[in-house]
């Protein structure tokens, strides 16, 4: 029997010694609080492990000084805590991502360039910098004309992250603004109203509004001759001066009568201008009135370009003659085109003129591109624009002519193509050079070379065209 008892104590004991260690590891039990669970943490930041750590029971050592964070996605890491004869692994789960967008940075944030230099693809990449990722940018960089011009950066790194940036390219206005109408010669009759701007016109490269100064006064009370110094000056600083003379008189002298007796008939042009690759046609409004097109075609005549209309500050006048001209000369056989003359100085006129016009062509087809026809150069300056915001307007109408499905053209006479209307390979122009044979140095596709033609089906004068089927006549 006590043999007995003794086994029990020592069970007992057993027992004791393991509750013991369990109630002790219980309260003794290594442990680690941390400041928050399952974080998200930036890619490629320092991260030392101990800055998780809130408290713990025991002593702790982690299984590295830092987190890792140079890849983006979800990781485990450990911290090994000891107390007394007790020690545990703890893991800790976070998560890495990239929401740092590229920083991009520039060289120069303002580059300055000289009139007609070049500006390319290479230049722009040299000045732009980013710390990762890849970038594109778009600039509406025209060396052809001074001003301020945007280069917009936009980066991209691998983990979808964007970031925006620009400068700016700055164009150099070394040029002064342009006569287009001296007042040379001027005579005004005594006791008339006179003002400066009737007799003159200018415009500039870049400049909107152009500053003019006059020097010398004109006492319309007094016959006699009265000198005036005329200055333009642009935001640039560029200088243009004239000086003229305006002649008080008593009477003014009879205005000579045009010679309107010439006329250049068709056959003519046809003879003188035989060749391949060219087709011989007119253009016309209701200036020419009601014309007999089946005579025109049996004439010789192969295509009529027509004004469908013109327009002045948004407001879209269709052409008397436009309806049946069009209808006539389908029926005749004759290819057509159309085009719009047009006052409108502002986008937004120019396109609400064109959403009209559209809507008069209906489904009416052309085969030639539709054209911009702007010409009111002699009183340029009273439009508020440069010659920039000129070309600019035909930009717009090209835009919104392709994408109503057709192709557009520019017309002009040489002096304004040379001067005004810069050139590129996309614009299509319908030169408008009354000589023997065009000097105009770039490529057109359309040469009015005549108004003065008479063609059978006609009263009166009408602009003679060659349209060249391969579009380089020079």
């Amino acid at each position: 029997m006590e043999k007995q008892r003794l086994k029990i104590s020592l069970h007992q004991v057993i027992i004791l010694i393991l509750m013991s260690l369990l109630i002790g590891y219980l309260f003794l039990r290594p442990s680690i609080r941390f400041t928050e669970e399952r974080p998200i943490l930036e890619r490629g930041f320092v991260y030392p492990a101990k800055n998780f750590i809130l408290d713990s029971r025991g002593e702790v050592t982690p299984e590295e000084e830092e987190l890792y964070t140079e890849i983006p996605g979800e990781y485990s890491f450990h911290y090994v805590v000891k107390r007394w004869i007790f020690e545990r692994d703890i893991s800790f789960a976070y998560e890495v991502q990239d929401t740092i967008p590229p920083q991009i940075s520039f060289k120069e944030t303002t580059v300055m360039k000289d009139p007609d230099e070049e500006y390319a693809d290479e230049q722009i990449r040299d000045n732009v910098s980013i710390d990762e990722g890849r970038f594109e940018y778009e600039t509406d960089y025209d060396s052809s004309f001074p001003g301020i011009y945007s280069v917009n950066v936009t980066a991209r790194d691998d983990y979808g992250n964007e970031s925006s940036a620009s400068y700016n390219v700055v164009v150099k206005d070394t040029e002064a603004p342009m006569i287009l109408a001296g007042g040379y010669g001027k005579k005004i009759k005594v006791n008339s109203r006179f003002n400066i701007l009737d007799i003159i016109a200018f415009g500039d490269n870049a400049d909107a509004d152009v500053k003019l100064s006059v020097e010398g006064e004109v006492n319309t009370a007094k016959t006699g001759r009265y000198p005036l110094d005329i200055t333009l000056e642009d935001d640039s600083g560029n200088q243009t001066k004239w000086d003229i003379v305006v002649e008080v008189v008593s009477r003014l002298p009879d205005e000579e009568d045009e010679d309107d007796e010439y006329y250049y008939p068709f056959e003519d042009m046809l003879k003188e201008f035989e060749g391949e690759n060219k087709r011989f046609g007119i253009d016309v409004s209701t200036w020419q009135g009601e014309i007999d097109y089946e005579a025109v075609k049996k004439a010789g005549c192969e295509f009529v370009i027509m004004r469908i209309g013109y327009s002045h500050q948004g407001k879209f006048k269709v052409d008397s003659e436009f309806e049946r001209n069009i209808t006539e000369a389908k029926k005749a056989g004759l290819l057509t085109g159309i085009y719009l003359f047009t006052y409108d100085s502002s986008e937004e006129e120019l396109l609400s003129t064109l959403d009209q016009m559209f809507e008069v062509l209906g489904e009416n087809k052309v085969d030639l591109p539709i054209v911009f026809d702007w010409e009111d150069f002699l009183w340029f300056n009273e439009y508020g624009m440069s010659f920039k915001d000129l070309n600019h307007l035909y930009d717009v109408f090209e835009e919104e002519v392709n994408n109503r499905g057709y192709e557009a053209m520019l017309y002009g006479s040489k002096y304004y193509l040379d001067s005004i209307w810069k050139h590129n390979d996309r614009r299509k122009i319908w030169l408008a050079q009354y000589t023997d044979e065009p000097t105009f140095e770039e490529p057109f596709l359309v040469w009015q070379l005549s108004d003065h033609g008479q063609i059978d089906g006609i009263d009166g004068h009408v602009d003679f065209d060659i349209w060249y089927l391969e579009e380089d006549p020079s």
